[in-house]
């Protein structure tokens, strides 16, 4: 049983390995309008773009799998996925390299047009919506008032905003923008947001697959992407 067990492991790293040195790219997209969606429309959007041109930019084989958000972490730290593009942590940044600076967002706080906040002072006591491992700006942190709900996603932040088990939602535009449209709704059902600071998509490879080779190749292929203006005319295209 235990030889049975040291052999599978053993063909289990190898298939890793054979895929990694022949440059086949596994990519996992975060599940979440505009982001990455899978259904009726097929696989698409913007980060599922962009993975994809960064990839074929570099010249590497890829496969594009849109995940839960909260599954990405596990995939890198597993080595069952290379690479994601989404927002860093310190819980990503153990288990991930950041090769580079992808997209940057604003980010802000919406609340509903009906119940506005306007305000950082006005959410003393208030429930905030956050998507799980979602970068939080200093000034939210530094509210020690501002009780904080954690979500699945962009959707789900909306989702409890909308039913009033919560009274605002951290986001970034295109975050909850994309969620009110998935989910039937107007973006114009939102209060003006309160602004906070920009964060950015990185493109993270996993610890455990990466190579000198991979790194080099993805960050010039971000790079070039970046100065010929594509990855800016594919955020256009999802534009709030």
């Amino acid at each position: 049983m235990t030889r049975t067990l040291s052999t599978l492991l053993l063909t289990l790293l190898l298939a890793t390995s054979t895929a990694v040195e022949a440059g086949r790219l596994r990519i996992e997209t975060i599940k979440s309008e505009p982001f990455g969606y899978e259904d009726r429309r097929g696989k698409g959007g913007m980060m599922y773009e962009i993975g994809n041109l960064i990839a074929d930019t570099a010249g590497l084989e890829h496969d594009n799998q849109v995940v839960p958000y909260a599954r990405t972490v596990l995939s890198l730290r597993t080595g069952t996925a290379d690479m994601t593009l989404r927002f860093t942590n310190d819980e990503l940044r153990q288990v991930a390299i950041q090769v580079a600076p992808v997209i940057g967002m604003p980010t802000g706080i919406y609340s509903l047009a009906q119940r506005p906040y306007r305000s950082l002072q006005a959410l003393d006591g208030a429930v905030l919506a956050v998507v799980r491992s979602f970068p939080i700006d200093a000034r939210v942190t530094a509210r020690k008032n501002i009780i904080r709900y954690t979500t699945d996603n962009h959707e789900h932040s909306l989702k409890m905003l909308l039913a009033g088990r919560v009274d605002a939602v951290l986001s970034t535009d295109y975050g909850i923008r994309g969620a009110a449209l998935a989910l039937g709704h107007s973006p114009a059902e939102l209060a003006p947001p309160i602004p906070l600071e920009k964060q950015y998509f990185w493109l993270h490879l996993s610890r455990k697959t990466a190579t000198p080779e991979t790194i080099n190749a993805l960050g010039a292929a971000v790079t070039k992407l970046q100065d010929s203006g594509e990855i800016a005319r594919i955020q256009h295209q999802y534009s709030p």
